[in-house]
């Protein structure tokens, strides 16, 4: 679900919102969990959602639950993407490897 023209506090991401985001970031040392659960070790850039904002309101959770520290984890950027696309049920196309004599692989 797309949030389009809302400003992020129309959006829910207010001053209690950096807050929270600001204990979760602590938590979680800074890290990527996402990275963390793969082996890597990665600079976290965001605090997401683990049950996205959109499905918890489809679910009728009150704000205090969706915002809770127990559904937030930091995550790095790519990671992010990846797994917001994956919600709205985006797929990346396979990437063509193109060979030292300029013909894909």
């Amino acid at each position: 679900m797309a949030w389009g023209a809302k400003s992020r506090h129309e959006r829910g991401y207010d001053s209690a919102w950096v807050k929270v985001r600001n204990e979760v970031m602590r938590r979680d040392c800074g890290l990527c969990q996402t990275c963390k659960r793969a082996g890597r070790t990665t600079l976290a850039h965001a605090v997401d959602h683990i049950v996205s904002k959109a499905k918890a309101e489809a679910l009728h959770w009150p704000r205090a639950k969706t915002d809770h520290p127990s559904n937030l984890e930091a995550i790095c950027n790519p990671c992010h993407l990846v797994k917001t696309e994956a919600e709205q049920g985006k797929r990346k196309r396979p990437r063509k490897v193109i060979g030292d004599d300029g013909w894909p692989l």
